[in-house]
């Protein structure tokens, strides 16, 4: 905090921002082949939406630094559909510059590291929206953005009210980040399977489940793999084709 005090301090040119507004974190996700353009686009707007739905009628845009510049256009006729202030940050300055020289409201993002700052240092209500569909979406499941995204959906309450979703709790997140990185690298992490298997096997449920791949847990004979009652079997490469070769027979079947 010392040294972010410092480095807003140097800043002249940031301009004042309303109080109690609402900042929106671009992170520019189209150019991860994470999201297309007109997602990403309808993602900065649904924060919009989300935050005045929330109360805030001045909303702060600080788009990604490479971030094309129809982006704020989008907003801006969102914003003029809303009748709400709309500011944007054409500055290349760190989130953590306006945490301290602004105080938002409410800051919300996407998986943004910004958002564990704003909240842990900076004690900023923040909420994520847009994380689900990322779960899903990043490739290869070993793929490091996975982290973060898990962490955000996770730690921070959803934007659009997640159908009453709870946060996780604080003590099961060790065993989470174990269970994760046993999935992810297996072959680096082998130590890590019992831990992955204890958490698995206590705290797989709806909340969890879609942090990890069945077909992954079932590669790897894990609980929460499919079938269950082959879940003991893959453990060895010659297990693990009997179960694939058993699945393709299956699907062919079914066509």
């Amino acid at each position: 905090l010392k040294v972010m005090s410092e480095l807003t301090a140097s800043i002249r040119e940031l301009p004042v921002l309303p109080d109690d507004s609402a900042l929106l974190l671009g992170q520019y996700l189209s150019a991860l082949g994470i999201l297309s353009p007109e997602e990403e686009e309808d993602l900065h707007v649904r924060m919009m939406r989300g935050a005045v739905e929330r109360g805030h009628r001045s909303i702060v845009f600080k788009p990604h630094p490479t971030a094309p510049a129809r982006y704020s256009r989008a907003l801006e006729t969102e914003a003029a559909r809303l009748g709400v202030e709309l500011t944007v940050i054409d500055l290349p300055v760190l989130a953590e510059v306006l945490f301290e020289r602004s105080r938002p409201g409410l800051v919300v993002g996407c998986f943004s590291t910004a958002l564990f700052t704003a909240s842990a240092f900076y004690g900023l209500p923040v909420a994520r929206i847009g994380t689900g569909p990322l779960l899903d979406r990043l490739t290869p499941y070993q793929n490091s953005n996975r982290v973060p995204v898990v962490l955000a959906d996770g730690l921070i309450p959803d934007l659009e009210g997640g159908k009453g979703e709870k946060t996780l709790p604080a003590n099961t997140l060790d065993g989470l980040l174990d269970a994760l990185s046993y999935t992810m690298q297996p072959q680096i992490h082998p130590p890590l399977r019992g831990a992955a298997e204890r958490y698995l096997s206590k705290h797989l449920a709806p909340r969890t489940k879609r942090y990890f791949r069945r077909k992954r847990l079932t590669a790897l004979g894990l609980p929460g793999g499919l079938p269950e009652r082959l879940a003991f079997m893959p453990r060895n490469s010659t297990a693990r084709r009997v179960v694939r070769r058993a699945r393709a027979l299956r699907k062919a079947v079914q066509r």
